[in-house]
């Protein structure tokens, strides 16, 4: 059992002289006893080693209480089903928390797998610095979409808009040591309106000064889902602060476009204490190619980073808290401590769109039937860098012109030690090449003379760190404006099917329905209005009207990869499987359905019987997505069908490596052999606040696989247990 220990208060200075040396049980060739993981043996340790410890840490929390009995469908019927919460303490209390701490020589990093499994921050041990902001208090206020929020840390946000339904829930977890020296933590939940799965892996290398989070969020779904997700980080707010967001302008939550960095009135809004007008700022910088974005303490020689491809995550939006009272009360509202914050913030969306009275081409995005997005981030620490001019996975470097233009003086910091040459270019000239020793977070810096009339470029390729003064070559040329008479000549019917598309991409199936039905009167073979009323009555169970709609759309185009795929999904949910297989035969020739069609149809051919079928169908689909979790766990039930243990142990190491997380492998082992303690193994992974629903969703699947009888005896699982939740954040009834 790990160590209770009150935690103190943690500053960006002093971190390691208050006490982070808690002594903690070590997961050295041992099974973790809270998240029930065997580490990897046989496997020769590499020379350098990231540890992983879990700790139990008492920490004053002011909990929340009063699950709301109204259904949120009278509030927000987006979130059903889940419920809010009404009540929150004014007074704290010390609660036990279960820590996950990660370590290496240079940084730590603490995860809380209790308040929807968050980087409750990172400090870097040599000096101390928070390069993420961690709240030594949970102080959880009326702010995200169910009602409890606790600011600071890394937070993951996945779903329809705003801070994730799980964000101030527990959730399911499991720590992992990787053969590479890495460790790793585990994290995610199911989203429960729209049965989409998110993953997070937070892995610590054994000798770099950055952590890394790998995200995987699928949609195991026949239908189109929400696609919202938003990285949000917090960072001490502090006068000295300026922001190294590279853009050209910054979109409102509308899209509407606004200067950057440089504002109407000529404010430099990088510096945070130029913000001292208006309210809460939310800046969603635009109009660079680059990867990286960060913020520097330039009296305390200090900041932060992240970096992910642009491809990744094109989404930079900082968060700033209005300078006025009216932004300060959350000060006091959301810590005790430790100071105002702000949020920087990555996106798989360049906004966090909210519908305005602008007109212009930023939307809300949908997330496709069966698939999965997957994606890296960086997270790291600046020290003594002077800024962020460039960055990469491997270090970061600040450039700046010096004595009228004629030098130039380079910041370097790697995040390894490296050894390499920097060079300097003005114009087409190499005018400097410069050997560099560099060790991890360690900044070295140099200076050049240059032609104060050129353009020059920097370059460390050790780091692929490589600058160019002249920002045309990473200018983007994408319009964030829409003409108007674009606009005003669209077609009636298809400027309601736009709208109706984008409540519904937004969960506003009601409002979305009542503009669909309107596109159809006033054009009742519209494709786009015929497609979207098939999907809303697939949704809500109107089969028989759905199927007209959609064979109305293909008396428009036979081929249409679209109307085939929706009716083979309303033929097969009326029984009519005959017709489903042609159906999704033609959607699977389309490379947009061609995964799902193919998975849709390994379903139908399971339910029949027909498993070689199945498994060939199954295969296709893996064909065109490797890592689709429907297809890998419909071959390891085929296998287990079929009694072939090797195509069961390929299938389980697959979906194990994909998504550790999830239980379907487990309940595949239960049904296997469905003893008691392969019960117990299955119930007891899971941590999450409605573990009911998690055995649910596993029922439910194998049902739709026609495998009624291994959904019975999941549910019999179910019945059966009896899981004994304790949150130290809920008041009353299982709270501390």
């Amino acid at each position: 059992m790990s160590m209770i220990s009150r935690f103190c208060a943690v500053r960006r200075h002093s971190a390691l002289a208050c006490g982070l040396g808690l002594s903690a049980t070590a997961l050295a060739g041992s099974v973790s006893a809270a998240a029930g993981v065997q580490l990897a043996s046989g496997v020769q340790q590499p020379a350098a080693q990231a540890r992983i410890s879990e700790e139990v840490l008492l920490l004053d929390t002011y909990p929340f209480s009063d699950p709301d009995p109204i259904p949120i469908l009278a509030s927000d019927p987006r979130l059903y089903p889940y419920h809010a919460f009404r009540g929150y303490s004014p007074a704290s209390e010390p609660r036990e928390w279960r820590v996950v701490r990660m370590e290496n020589d240079l940084i730590e990093v603490f995860v809380l797998p209790e308040a929807g499994g968050k980087v409750w921050g990172a400090v870097v041990k040599e000096t101390g610095h928070e390069f993420i902001y961690r709240n030594e208090v949970m102080k959880f206020r009326d702010i995200a979409l169910r009602g409890p929020w606790t600011s600071g840390g890394v937070e993951f946000n996945f779903g329809v808009i705003g801070h994730t339904p799980a964000t101030a829930t527990p959730v399911d977890y499991t720590v992992r040591e990787n053969a590479d020296g890495s460790v790793s933590t585990f994290v995610g939940a199911m989203d429960l309106p729209s049965r989409t799965h998110w993953r997070v892996e937070i892995r610590l290398p054994p000798d770099k000064g950055y952590f890394e989070t790998h995200a995987l969020w699928y949609n195991p779904t026949p239908l189109e889902q929400p696609y919202y997700n938003w990285m949000t980080a917090a960072a001490f707010a502090q006068d000295d602060l300026e922001l190294f967001v590279p853009g050209q302008s910054y979109l409102e939550h509308s899209g509407r476009e606004r200067p950057w960095p440089l504002d109407e009135q000529g404010r430099f809004l990088p510096l945070y204490r130029n913000n001292a007008f208006g309210g809460n700022k939310s800046y969603h910088v635009v109009g660079e190619l680059n990867d990286f974005f960060g913020g520097y303490y330039h009296d305390d020689g200090y900041g932060w980073g992240h970096w992910a491809r642009y491809e990744d995550m094109p989404g930079q939006k900082m968060w700033l808290w209005s300078l006025a009272r009216d932004g300060g009360i959350w000060e006091d509202l959301l810590t005790d401590t430790d100071g105002q914050y702000v949020e920087f913030q990555a996106g798989r969306l360049l906004v966090q769109y909210q519908p305005g009275d602008h007109v212009n081409p930023v939307t809300q995005a949908a997330f496709d039937p069966i698939s999965a997005s997957a994606w890296t981030e960086t997270w790291f620490p600046l020290e003594g860098t002077g800024g962020l001019t460039d960055a990469s996975r491997e270090g970061a470097m600040r450039v700046e012109r010096e004595d009228d233009g004629t030098s130039v003086a380079v910041t370097v910091q790697a995040f390894g030690d490296v050894t390499d040459t920097l060079r300097v270019w003005s114009g087409d000239e190499l005018v400097a090449a410069e050997p560099v020793d560099l060790a991890a977070l360690r900044p070295q810096r140099v200076s050049f003379a240059i032609d104060a009339e050129r353009a020059f470029r920097v370059a460390v390729p050790a780091l692929d760190l490589d600058y160019s003064s002249d920002p045309a070559v990473r200018a983007l040329d994408r319009p964030f404006e829409m003409d108007l008479e674009a606009w005003e000549n669209t077609p009636e019917a298809d400027r309601l099917v736009f709208q109706a598309r984008e409540l519904a991409k937004g969960r506003r199936y009601g409002q979305a329905r009542e503009l669909f039905e309107a596109a159809a009167a006033v054009a009742p073979w519209n494709r786009g209005a015929l497609l979207g009323l098939a999907d809303l009555d697939l949704r809500s169970a109107r089969y028989e009207e759905g199927l007209e709609h959609a064979r109305r759309a293909l008396q428009l185009d036979t081929y249409d990869a679209a109307a085939n795929f929706m009716a083979g999904n309303l033929y097969h949910a009326l029984g009519r499987d005959v017709d489903a297989r042609e159906a999704f035969g033609w959607a699977a020739r389309a490379v947009a359905f061609r995964t799902a069609s193919y998975v849709r149809l390994a379903e139908i051919m399971t339910g029949a019987g027909k498993w070689g079928e199945a498994e060939r169908y199954a295969r296709l689909a893996l064909d065109f997505d490797r890592n689709s979790v429907p297809a890998w766990q419909l071959l390891a039930a085929l296998g287990r069908l079929a009694g072939d243990a090797a195509a069961v142990r390929e299938a389980h190491d697959a979906l194990l490596e994909i998504d550790p997380l999830h239980h379907f492998v487990l309940a595949e082992r239960y049904l296997a052999d469905p003893t008691a303690d392969n019960a117990g193994a299955l119930t007891g992974a899971m941590y999450s606040e409605y573990p009911d629903q998690s055995l649910l969703e596993l029922a439910v699947a194998y049902a739709g696989w026609g495998l009624g009888e291994d959904a019975v005896s999941v549910l019999d699982v179910a019945a059966s247990a009896a899981w004994e939740q304790s949150w130290p954040q809920l008041d009353g009834e299982g709270g501390g």
